[in-house]
C-alpha cells in the first residue's frame, strides 16, 4: 500500500502543478464550451470531499452503503461561477493530505475492508482509492490541455 499512497501524494502534487501553469487572470476562462480551470477546481473539491467520507464510512464501519452522487448537478446547485478558488483549492490539498495521513496509518487488512454498492457487489478501500485517485490524474490532464489551449 506505500506504493499506493506514494501515488496518491504525487497526484496531488502534480495536480498543483498542472494548476500553476494556468495565470491566476485565465482560471475562469472556458475554451470550447469546456470547463475552466475555476470549475475543474472547485469539481475537483466537491469528489474529493465525497471519496474522503467514504473511506472514513467504510473505516468506521462493516460493510456500509456505497452512495453514489450525481456531479453534473453541482456547477449550478453549487455556484461554480460564484465560488472561491482559493477555498476549493485549499480544500483539495487539506483533505488529500490529511486522507494520505489517515491511508498511511492501517493495517494491510484494512485495505481490504468492504463498502457495498446498491446492485450487491463490493469495492475495497484499495479499489475506492485506486478509483478514486485516478480521477484526479484525469483532471490534471484537463488542466494541462486547457493550459496549452490558453
Amino acid at each position: 500500500m506505500s506504493e499506493q499512497l506514494a501515488l496518491f501524494d504525487r497526484h496531488t502534487n502534480e495536480f498543483l502543478d498542472a494548476l500553476a501553469l494556468i495565470p491566476d487572470s485565465k482560471r475562469k476562462i472556458s475554451v470550447d464550451g469546456e470547463w475552466s480551470a475555476a470549475f475543474i477546481v472547485h469539481h475537483t473539491a466537491d469528489v474529493e470531499v465525497h471519496f474522503a467520507a467514504r473511506y472514513l464510512l467504510l473505516l468506521g464501519a462493516d460493510n456500509p452503503p456505497l452512495i453514489f452522487f450525481d456531479e453534473n448537478l453541482y456547477p449550478d446547485r453549487l455556484d461554480y461561477a460564484g465560488r472561491t478558488l482559493s477555498k476549493s483549492l485549499a480544500a483539495i490539498v487539506g483533505i488529500r493530505t490529511m486522507m494520505s495521513e489517515t491511508l498511511g496509518k492501517l493495517q494491510s487488512a484494512d485495505w481490504d475492508r468492504t463498502m457495498t454498492h446498491g446492485d450487491g457487489k463490493t469495492a475495497t478501500l484499495s479499489r475506492l482509492v485506486e478509483k478514486a485517485d485516478g480521477h484526479i490524474v484525469s483532471h490534471t490532464e484537463q488542466l494541462k490541455s486547457l493550459a496549452a489551449l490558453l
